[in-house]
This record gives structure tokens, sequence and C-alpha cells, in this order.
């Protein structure tokens, strides 16, 4: 950097040096230079400066100083004074480390090395943030042949001033030829990478991207130039233009996106006032507003992360192309090639098909489709060759509607989708060379869309082919003891196409506004039409779409214990054949949303409704259920579970007998034949009986507490199990003819996994009955304890009410920011109003809590009291608040 302007507004070093002779000591004056640089560097950021331009005046400032402070404490020949990593390769950005190598020869003059130590405790105290090494050559080749990080960094290593010839010896030292050779190193980084994105690609980086090394970002270009500079002794990306390795149109896609991730990682800096390479929540608004995305609510945000996905899939499809051509120079062009012929338009050369000429697909245009369908039928195609990907991209012109027409795309398109394997993987590889999005047009304008909350952890894009590949994988059986109903279940159905369809479909219509499950179903008809489907499987498609939430919210959010929701359900649903495609489109979408929502309670919901449907179904769903005819079969069926050698029958039925239907309808067998045997083994009945499950025949853990009905029990109880550190996840509160309550938690530790140990049981019974032997008092409400990623979710609670005639009771909603505590000061509340709770439905979204309680008054029947209905608003507002 050499001009005027810059030296004099940025670092004028010719009146700084002037300034240092005249002072006795020079901290000062350089902590002053370095802040007005920064300074001078943020105002220039903030008022357009172009990012290249910012990024070699932070490195030309840093040089100057470095060269100055040197000067000023190293009087010796001994030393290099050596950039390397980012500094290295001069892409320091604002609070980015500044990382230095010392060179030095093997003895040291008397002095020299109080002289270093003294200037590196400069560098400190004036401000710079430095991570240093000290080393002779020999150590340098010592250090990085055995540890792949060392000889990057060396790799990238840049001489500041000092002794250059030291330099230049430390670079024939670790040169290919001496060590690490080009092979060798190539592939220790692709494991590298392979590692690092494998780390980054788990929910939380999902949500909280490090733009830095997740998948796409800043990590996977610098890959490209170190493979580049080992092979080509050029570290310059714009040097693969010349090598044939990158077109320029790919370089400047790639540069392009280097500059909008250094923008990002800028603001980053400029907002936390530190290095920081995550995308935290905390910082994700700041960020988008930083940069110019500004709008109500949360739009501005959205838009922004959509163009940073839509960046770092980019930088990944070039990432995927130039490690291609490496591997191809390094690795197998020393091999003797084998080509075998697959048709007259494909060939496999060395397991990776590649077209036989460069006009395959100008002259025949199905060809785009044709082989991705060859790669999913020959296992040993091991992927792409990187020219072929490449006149895949130069022709996605030709997918226009005159394409989308033609019979033959048409049929080698619902070829991919019937195939037995690889559906998903080969749409999510279609979508990353662009082809997916250039026959579906709807699907282009869901790629990079995003929702800022913590439920929604993929793009709509990723979700979308999430799914897909998740109901392939349910007939694997890897995947059959975890999804055990959906892997029988795939067995059966007898078109998986139209299940997969369903699936890249159903959320099509997001962003557009009004319901897209609605505006989804013309995208999926007339995709359906188009492709020949018929009238029945045109209409299943359609109906998936459209209900693609209805048996979610159905299991989530209403009672399945009673046979009427499980009536309505099934006239919905209408037949068995719908209710097995929606079942594993359900369970695909809900694992595709957010990994870490499946748990086995979920699966027991869903599960229940299945069998309950199912039930239903094979009886005719237009006939009502007798509540009596499905508990005489609860009954019947909990009777044979239980140890009638020990247990008498007589006090088993005299026990049910003093229990409402109401208990056996909301029970499974095997938990009543449990409550059963406790109770009647249960003695002392002045003392509360509490048992705990650490894994139930569904796969939940779960609390029963057995005792004399009074006040306060269920928030006792909510209270207790809240400070054991456990989420409860259902309740169901039962009182029977004799003043005795049934309640049964389901509940799951913090970290969503079961109670493992019998010593955890025996301490969450003894402090439950603890907590109930003790005098109930209400408690006053703590602080609430922070959580940073749920800061930033702020909506105002919800409370609403309406009445359920049919069983006589009050269905309370609650909607909330989740926070630990949430459900003990609801039972608070609903203590000092009076109200009784029945059972409630316990469901967490990402930051939103979406609570369901069914309570009644004192008289066991509906709430009408206005004043019962204030009381319970105002409270919890309050509490939440």
């Amino acid at each position: 950097m050499e001009n005027s302007v810059a030296e004099k507004h940025l670092f004028d070093k010719s009146r700084f040096k002037r300034k240092l002779k005249q002072e006795t000591t020079h901290l000062s004056s350089f902590k002053k230079a370095f802040n007005h640089g920064y300074a001078y560097l943020t105002d220039s950021f903030s008022a357009g400066e172009h990012i290249e331009v910012l990024v070699k005046q932070q490195g030309w400032l840093i040089d100057q100083l470095l060269v100055i402070a040197w000067e000023q404490f190293i009087d010796s020949d001994q030393l290099s004074l050596v950039a390397v990593g980012g500094y290295g390769r001069n892409e320091l950005l604002l609070a980015s480390d500044i990382d230095l190598m010392i060179l030095q020869k093997p003895r040291l003059k008397k002095g020299t090395e109080q002289q270093l130590q003294s200037f590196l405790t400069f560098l400190w105290d004036f401000g710079l943030e430095v991570g240093h090494s000290v080393r002779t050559v020999k150590e340098c080749k010592f250090e990085a042949k055995n540890d792949i990080t060392v000889i990057t960094n060396i790799m990238e290593s840049r001489l500041i001033c000092g002794n250059e010839k030291l330099h230049e010896e430390m670079r024939k030292a670790t040169s290919p030829k001496k060590i690490w050779p080009t092979k060798k190193f190539f592939e220790e980084k692709l494991l590298e990478q392979k590692e690092r994105h494998e780390k980054y690609s788990d929910s939380t980086n999902k949500l909280e991207p490090n733009i830095k090394e997740s998948p796409g970002g800043l990590r996977d270009i610098q890959m490209i130039g170190w493979v580049a500079e080992r092979q080509f002794d050029n570290m310059d990306i714009s040097n693969l233009v010349k090598q044939k390795f990158l077109t320029r149109e790919e370089y400047k896609v790639l540069q392009a996106g280097r500059n909008f991730l250094w923008r990002i990682r800028f603001a980053l800096h400029m907002t936390t006032n530190r290095r920081e390479d995550r995308l935290l929540f905390d910082y994700q608004r700041n960020v988008a507003e930083v940069l110019g995305f500004k709008d109500k609510e949360n739009k501005g945000i959205e838009a922004f992360m959509k163009m940073y996905f839509k960046t770092i899939r980019e930088i990944s499809r070039l990432n995927e192309i130039l490690l291609q051509h490496f591997k191809e120079e390094i690795i197998y062009s020393k091999r003797k090639e084998k080509i075998v012929a697959i048709n007259s338009r494909f060939q496999k050369r060395n397991d990776f098909i590649e077209v036989v000429n460069k006009n395959i697909f100008k002259n025949h245009p199905f060809a785009l489709f044709e082989i991705f369908l060859l790669t999913q039928q020959d296992p040993s195609i091991k992927g792409v060759k990187a020219s072929t990907i490449r006149l895949i991209r130069k022709h996605l012109y030709l997918i226009d509607d005159r394409f989308r027409k033609d019979i033959a795309n048409r049929s080698l398109f619902l070829e991919i989708i019937r195939q037995p394997n690889l559906v998903g993987h080969k749409l999510r590889m279609m979508h990353r060379y662009g082809v997916l999005a250039a026959y579906l047009p709807a699907f282009a304008k869901i790629e990079g869309l995003m929702q800022f909350d913590m439920f929604h952890i993929f793009t709509v894009d990723e979700h979308t082919l999430t799914v897909i590949q998740n109901m392939r994988l349910f007939a694997t059986e890897e995947y059959k003891e975890k999804f055990p109903v959906c892997h029988a279940l795939t067995k059966k159905i007898p078109k998986l196409e139209l299940l997969y369809l369903a699936g890249l479909f159903h959320d099509i219509a997001k962003g557009r506004g009004g319901d897209h499950a609605e505006l989804g179903v013309k995208d999926a008809t007339d995709f359906c039409k188009l492709h020949g489907l018929s009238d029945y499987d045109t209409k299943l498609v359609a109906w998936l779409v459209k209900s693609h939430l209805l048996m979610s919210k159905t299991a989530q959010r209403k009672d399945i214990d009673d046979p009427e929701v499980i009536m309505e359900f099934a006239n919905e649903v209408q037949d068995q054949a719908h209710l097995n495609y929606l079942h594993i489109l359900t369970v695909a979408d809900i694992c595709g949303t957010n990994p870490d929502l499946w748990n086995n309670w979920r699966g027991m919901l869903l599960t229940n409704l299945y069998q309950r449907t199912l039930y239903v179904l094979r009886r005719g769903h237009e006939k009502s259920i007798p509540k009596d005819e499905w508990v005489k079969s609860i009954k019947q069926e909990s009777l044979t579970l239980i140890d009638l050698e020990k247990t008498n029958k007589e006090d088993v039925l005299k026990l049910w007998n003093n229990i409402d239907n109401d208990y056996f309808l909301r029970h499974i067998s095997d938990e009543i034949a449990w409550h059963t045997e406790g109770i009647l083994k249960h003695k002392n009945t002045e003392s509360p009986l509490v048992l705990v499950n650490k894994k139930s025949g569904q796969g939940n853990s779960l609390v029963f507490i057995y005792m004399k009905d009074r006040k306060n029990i269920f928030s006792t109880i909510a209270r207790t199990i809240e400070k054991l550190g456990l989420n409860v996840l259902d309740a169901r509160i039962i009182t029977n003819k004799n003043g005795f309550v049934l309640d049964t938690f389901v509940i799951l530790e913090n970290n969503g996994e079961l109670i493992k140990t019998k010593e955890r049981s025996n301490e969450i019974r003894d402090r439950i009955i603890k907590a109930l032997n003790s005098t109930p008092a209400f408690p006053e409400q703590g602080k609430w304890i922070e959580n940073r990623q749920l800061k930033n979710f702020n909506f105002p609670t919800k409370v609403t009410f309406k009445t359920d005639k049919k069983n006589n009771r009050t269905i309370m909603e609650i909607n909330t920011v989740d926070r630990p505590g949430v459900l003990s000061r609801i039972s608070t509340a609903m203590d000092l109003c009076g109200t009784k709770l029945q059972s409630a439905k316990i469901a967490t979204y990402g930051e939103r809590v979406e609570d369901i309680f069914y309570l009644r008054n004192d008289d066991n029947e509906a709430i009408n009291d206005p004043l019962k209905f204030e009381c319970l608003e105002n409270f919890i507002l309050d509490a939440l608040s």
C-alpha cells in the first residue's frame, strides 16, 4: 500500500518516526497510532469502503507498527520477524489475532533474548493481541513434519523484517521436496476438512454458524489456497484461473463470497469489540443492520441470513469442484487411467462419471437428469468429474419451460424419485449443482430461506431435502430400532415416490405469506398432473401437503386419550393408506426441522395416535367408540400384566372400582399395572407413595404419585422436579372416589435423556416425598435464570381459554418464551386462583413454549366464573413477565 492518502489518514509513518525521536518512552505514541488506525478502519467500513481495501490497509498498518517497534528494540541480524496464519496471508479483519513467528539462528548473541522479550511485551502493552512462536530453521522443519497445522502456518509465512536469508532457508527446509509432499499433504487436509465439516454441521452450528469454520466458510476458501500453494507454489487463488482450474466467472463468485464473509466478520468484530467468528443470535440483528439489512420485525435478519446461506452454498460447490480437480491432478494423474464406457453420452474415468465430449448437454439436454440417474444406479461411480460439474452449471439455461414439458425429462425426474436407493442424496446433489432449482422454480424461492428462531435450524431448502433423506433412511435396518413404526410402514406403502413428492412440496410455499400448506397444494397438484400421475396419486400427494401438520398438531396439542379426538382425526384421514403416508411424513418432518426435537415421548404420542386411529378405521370410522368398551379392553389387558400370584385380584378390582374411567382412558396398560401393584403394596396411606420408572414400556421416564388429595400438590411437584434439573413433558392428574390423587408425570433430564441410574431415581423419589411432606406454602418467585440464546427472542406471553363442553372442562393455552421455571410459576398461579388441574401437555418448540392445561373448578366442572379467568390470566402474565 503506497498511496499518500492512506499514509496521511491511516498512519503517517514519517511523522510518527519524527515524533518518536523526540520522546524518551514510546508506548503512548504506539497506542494512539494503533487506536487511531482501527478507528479509521471502522469509520471507513461504516462509510462503505470496499472490504478488500480495508483488509490491505489493516495489514499494512500492522506491518508498519511492527517494523518500527522492531527497530526500537532489536539490534541483531540473527533474527527474522515472520507473519504467519491470517496475518501471513494478509487477511486481517479488525480484531484478528496477529500470528508471528520469530526465526532465530541456533546460537544467539548475549542480550538478544532479552531484546526479543522486551519487544513482545511491548506489542501486548500497546494493544496487539499477538500469538507467537520462536524457532530455529531446524525446529521449524521438525515441528512442521509432525503437525499438519504447523506446516500450513509456515506455508502462509511472509517476512516482515529481519534476516531475509533465515526466512528463505526455512521455506526451502519445509518445501514439498523435503517434507509433506503434495499428495500426502492434500490427503491429510481433505481428512481435516471432512472432520471440520462434521464438527460444525450439528444443530447448534446450523442456528449460529461459525463463518470461518462452518461448511462453506472462510476455511473452505483457505483450503483451496493451501493446496494450490503446495501444488503450484502460489497461494493466490487467481492463479488457478491461469492453471485452468477455475474459470474467470467462478473466480469472481469465489471472490465475492469471500468478500461477503469478510464483511460479516469485520462487522462481528466491530459489534463485539473483540475477535468473534460465531454468528450468534446475540449479534445477528446488529450485524444485519450494519450491513444494511434493515426491516420490520425479523425480516432484515432473515434476508441477511438468506444471503449468507446462499453464499456458503456457492463456496461449498466451488470447493467441491476445485478439490475434485486437485484429486485428478495430484492423486489420479500418475495412475494409469481406467476409462469405461457407460453409453454414448457418458463414461467413467477412474470411477468418476464424465461426459464424452463438451457438447453432450447442448445436444442432449435430457442428459442433465440422466447423469444423476446413472450415478444412482451404479454404486461404483464415486462422483462427478469437476469438468462435468462445470458443464452442468454452464448449461442450466437449457432447463426452461420447453425442457420441463418434455416427456423424456419428466420421466427421468420421476425415475430418479422412484429409485430404491440414494433418492435424498441425488436430490441434494441436483440442488448443489443448481439443477433442482432450475427445474422447479418454486424450489428456487425457498433456497436459503430461514426463520429467525431456535426451532427451525435448517433453511427451508435444506429442511426439505433432509425430510426426504429421513424417509429413505427409515427403510434401512440402521433406523429400525429408533423408528420401528416408520420402518415397518415403508415396507407396506405401495408407492414411496408419492411420499418423496409430498416431502418435496410440503414447505415449498413458505415465505409467500398466507398458509404455506394451502398454497403448496397448487404447486404439488400442477407438478403431479404435468408428470402424468393418476388422479388418485395426485390427490394423495396434494392431501399430504395440505395436511402435513395435522398429525403432529393432533398428537401434541390435543387430548388423544379422548375417543372423540381420535374419531375426529380418523374422519380427516379416512383410510389406512392415508394414515400410513401421513405418519412417515410427520416423523420425517419433525426430525428434519430439528433433530433435537425427536425423543421417545414424541414418538410415543405419534405411535399411540397412529394405533388408536388404525383401530377406529378398521372398525369403521363412522361408528363412535363407546368409552365403556375402550375402558373394558384396557382393564383386561392391564390385568394380564399384573402378577396375580403376589397380588390379590379382588383387591385389584376393588381399587379400580374407585377410579373413574378417565384414568383408564389416559394411561396405557403397563402403566396401570405398575401403578396398581405399587398402590396395593403401599400400606401407609398417610404418607405419599412416589414411584420412579427409569424407562417405561414406551421408552419414557415416569414419576407416579399416590396420596390424599390436598391443595398445592401439582405446584409442589412441579417446583421440585424443576429444582432436580428435570423437564416435564406431560402430566396426568386423577382423583379417585376416595379422595386420593393418582398423578403421573412424564419426565426427561434437561439434556433430553432418560433417567439412567437407580441412584438418580432414588434421589427424585426422596426429594418429592420430602417436598410433599413439608408444609405447603406459596414460594417467592426468584429471578429468571438468564439464557444467552433465549434473551434474543422476546414476545409477549399469551393466555387463552376455551370450554370443552363434551368433557366438562376448561382448556387453558399458554404461549411464552421458554425459560427454566415456567411450569412451576404457572402451577403456583393455578393454586392461587383455586383451580384443579386434570392434565397438561407441555411442549417446547425452540425458544417458544406452547403449554396446554385442562382445568376444572372445585366442583369438578368447567370453569365459568369470569373472575377465575381474570385471576389466572393476571397471575400468569405477572409470573412470566
